[in-house]
């Protein structure tokens, strides 16, 4: 093992290159660069080839802590792969020096890597002494980031849980027959009641509607070959199941190879089972996954009453903050674009004025409903106040919003509102205004302002339609601070 000590800039010309890797890490963006500066001189850069371990599970050995600079770990327990860490600015070791105990897991190499190692011997701190070493002040950063980024991270796939009892849906895909009768069968037996949607090729759920929701996803994705090398349409199959299903269990041959198993993992994957596999085993699956799909109808249940819209059901102007807050948050690393409609009742003040604000929240009640039919599974629709509403979409660039918008519009204007016929043109209808993030703009205010701009040219052209951003952003991901 290569120990370079960074103690100071002069010793270490990459020194400089060095603290700006760091500093783009996403636990690191927000340090100023002159404590970072700091905090770096102290520790020493090293050097390791694959399969080197860093930390070893049990151990009771004085705690290092350690910064991705370059290269990939994992982090196993009993052997068994639990995360991956392969972003410049990782942090493993932290945890060790704030409490004494036996480390948790194996952190081992799994390329060559070069890290940032700070020995245990700055982490000892004098108890008469009330100044506090600079690495705790580092500490204290990583722990708020790593809060921040999970809390964002679990809201965000929070959305995608279930939001209500009934109309249970599955999706088996699978190209071979056989082996899509016995994922249905095995559901049949399992999950009573839920309704079975049958596809032999994954390009038919990539193209399938984009408003369905689905509880439990059962797909092969054998037809990938080597799904390492067809990593990005593996992926991309992967992601169109996670804005549609709440669980997603592959059912391949891939699965048994522990490799592609770590990458599906990664990818998002819930549940692996390898082909062949018998019915008692699918089964067995399916339930806990019903299991599931009731446990968190009941969490959904006690978390909506702080974060929901009285009349509408909604989702309130609090909730849909800390949503737009998360998306921004988890964007620097998942790179994924989100979209917003704004989007309100045409002539909706005359609607209430010639019927009475009774029958008013009766129809805010009815267009609150057709966005939560018509929207995808993690998308967020919000009461933003009085007739207007927001509906969040992730992952999700500015086509596939204004179709989501379009459908929208389209559902409004066919429904059966009460008394419509006495609004202009005699229909109840919505105008929409759509901008994508980081798109049309770099930040949650200017982003809902350029919605907001899109809705009144909308009414400008005469309502009941959808208008988009047209501004186009450059933006460099490096550059992109949350």
């Amino acid at each position: 093992m290569n120990k370079e000590p960074l103690s100071t800039q002069a010793e270490h010309p990459e020194f400089a290159s060095i603290v700006q890797l760091v500093q783009s890490g996403r636990y690191f963006r927000r340090l100023a660069p002159e404590i970072l500066c700091s905090v770096l001189k102290q520790g020493s850069l090293i050097t390791l080839e694959k399969d080197c371990y860093l930390i070893r599970e049990g151990s009771e050995a004085p705690p290092e802590m350690y910064i991705l600079v370059e290269g990939s770990l994992a982090i196993l327990s009993n052997d068994k792969f639990i995360l991956r860490l392969d972003q410049t600015g990782d942090v493993v070791g932290e945890m060790a020096v704030i409490q004494s105990a036996p480390r948790s897991a194996d952190v081992v190499t799994e390329s060559t890597c070069r890290l940032i190692v700070f020995p245990a011997e700055l982490f000892a701190v004098d108890a008469s002494s009330p100044l506090a070493s600079v690495l705790y002040v580092l500490f204290s950063h990583i722990l708020a980031a790593k809060l921040r980024i999970t809390t964002a991270q679990s809201m965000v796939h929070r959305s995608r849980r279930v939001a209500a009892l009934g109309k249970v849906k599955v999706a088996v895909v699978d190209v071979n027959l056989a082996d899509r009768m016995l994922a249905k069968s095995a559901v049949k037996n399992s999950w009573q009641g839920a309704k079975i949607y049958e596809f032999s090729d994954p390009s038919q759920v990539v193209d399938y509607d984009e408003t369905s929701r689905f509880d439990l996803i059962i797909a092969d994705i054998d037809f990938f070959g080597d799904i390492r090398r067809d990593w990005n349409r593996t992926s991309s199959l992967v992601k169109t199941m996670q804005l549609r299903g709440a669980h997603i269990v592959i059912l391949s041959k891939s699965c048994r190879n522990p490799e592609d198993r770590k990458l599906l993992i990664k990818m998002g994957v819930d549940d692996l089972m390898e082909k062949p596999c018998t019915e008692v085993d699918l089964n067995h699956l399916i339930r806990r996954v019903q299991s599931w799909y009731y446990k968190n109808i009941e969490l959904d249940k006690a978390e909506a009453e702080a974060e929901t819209d009285g009349l509408t059901g909604l989702a309130n102007r609090r909730r849909l903050d800390q949503f737009l807050d998360a998306l921004t948050t988890v964007y620097p690393e998942e790179k994924q674009p989100f979209s917003l409609i704004i989007t309100d009742i045409d002539s909706f003040k005359h609607y209430n004025d010639t019927n009475g604000h009774q029958m008013g929240d009766v129809v805010l009640k009815q267009v609150a409903d057709l966005m939560m039919e018509k929207v995808r599974r993690g998308d967020l629709a919000a009461r933003f106040g009085g007739e207007e509403f927001v509906i969040v979409l992730p992952s999700c660039g500015k086509n596939a919003a204004l179709r989501v918008a379009e459908t929208l519009r389209n559902a409004v204007e066919l429904a059966d509102f009460p008394l419509q016929e006495g609004q202009p043109g005699g229909k109840l209808t919505t105008t929409l205004g759509v901008a994508t993030f980081p798109q049309d703009a770099l930040d949650v205010d200017t982003l809902l302002k350029k919605a907001d701009d899109c809705l009144y040219e909308g009414k400008r052209r005469g309502k009941n339609v959808v208008v988009a951003a047209q501004s186009r952003v450059e933006v460099q991901l490096s550059e992109f601070t949350g």
